[in-house]
């Protein structure tokens, strides 16, 4: 699929990720299901689109997800949304969020 890297969280605890990044467009930001990982046909599908659309493309596994480190027993939502939160904090430098609602 592509080349999966690892960000160090803290000093026992890795989690991979991958990210296509180019400077100047959006982003898509993929997180993966409970008990999933980035092997599936989902990611692969949006870092095409990433690619063909000249996007930037960022998605991770939580931490006791995939190859990821850590058990996954001993993870929760918060310790995985802090985990998203530094991934992105650390590729995307300006954020522009666009909220669609229909009423």
């Amino acid at each position: 699929m592509a080349n999966f890297r690892y960000h160090k969280i803290t000093k026992n605890k890795k989690i991979r990720y991958i990210s296509k990044i180019d400077k100047d467009s959006s982003f898509i930001v993929f997180l993966h299901g409970f008990m999933s990982d980035l092997e599936g046909e989902k990611p692969k599908t949006f870092l095409n689109f990433a690619k063909k659309n000249k996007l930037n493309f960022l998605a991770l596994e939580y931490s006791g997800h995939g190859k990821s480190s850590g058990a996954f027993t001993r993870g929760n939502i918060t310790k995985w949304s802090n985990e998203t939160s530094i991934l992105i904090k650390k590729h995307i430098i300006i954020l522009i969020l666009l909220l669609i609602t229909f009423f």
